[in-house]
């Protein structure tokens, strides 16, 4: 009798864990689901999953968002011109157009485009995508330029100023420098810049020890040098 109450006491210890086993299989499994919704982990079941937060975030699409450039977006104001064909020929033409204070122009047969905010080659999409999807024309040829060159204003006190045509790549100081530099009364630790509607001030020589801290400048911006009171 002692010997059979013995083996009944192995029998019961190796069935017991079994289901142990199996629960802690479950567990580890749920862990690994659960972790792939990124909530907390269960247990110490090891998981090689990564959250899907992770995986939905694209570091290109946020490096391509902040180095969008807007300088060569068109604006309200802007005179274009838009030349017409791959059309009948009563159809074809220049047309010479004003973007007005909605952004927008007007196109014939079409109406009413919003130009503001595009380049001049997505406009030119634009208005090709619109005559096909009206069917209107059906091979449409579109270029779209500015009429007039873009400029800097630099006034104060550099050698001559002046407009300084806009280039994609001017900077602040590179635009002093078109006006022959500063003048010997020039004050350059506080250059006022106009950008967009708004003022700040820059120290030119900080700038030029460090060039690598230029300002890009945008169309239509305004370079003011005051003279030094020292």
């Amino acid at each position: 009798m002692h010997h059979v109450q013995i083996a009944l006491r192995i029998v019961a210890f190796v069935l017991v864990p079994l289901p142990l086993l199996s629960q802690s299989i479950q567990v580890g499994t749920a862990s690994q689901t659960i972790l792939a919704t990124n909530a907390p982990t269960v247990g110490n079941a090891p998981s090689t999953s990564r959250p899907i937060s992770d995986s939905m975030v694209s570091p290109t699409a946020t490096i391509v968002a902040a180095n969008i450039d807007t300088s060569d977006l068109l604006r309200g104001g802007d005179t274009l011109i838009i030349r017409l064909t791959g059309v009948p020929t009563q159809d074809q033409g220049i047309f010479e157009v004003k973007i007005d204070e909605s952004g927008k122009i007007s196109m014939p047969h079409i109406g009413s485009l919003v130009a503001a905010n595009n380049t001049t080659v997505e406009l030119k999409k634009l208005i090709e995508s619109t005559y096909l999807k009206e069917e209107i024309f059906t091979n449409p040829n579109v270029t779209v330029d500015l009429k007039e060159q873009r400029f800097v204003d630099v006034t104060g006190e550099v050698r001559m100023p002046q407009r300084v045509p806009y280039t994609k790549d001017l900077t602040a100081l590179g635009a002093v420098a078109a006006c022959g530099g500063f003048t010997d009364f020039a004050n350059r630790r506080r250059v006022r810049l106009t950008q967009g509607g708004q003022t700040q001030e820059f120290n030119a020589k900080e700038i030029q020890a460090d060039q690598g801290r230029d300002i890009r400048l945008k169309p239509n911006d305004k370079i003011q040098v005051d003279r030094s009171i020292f």
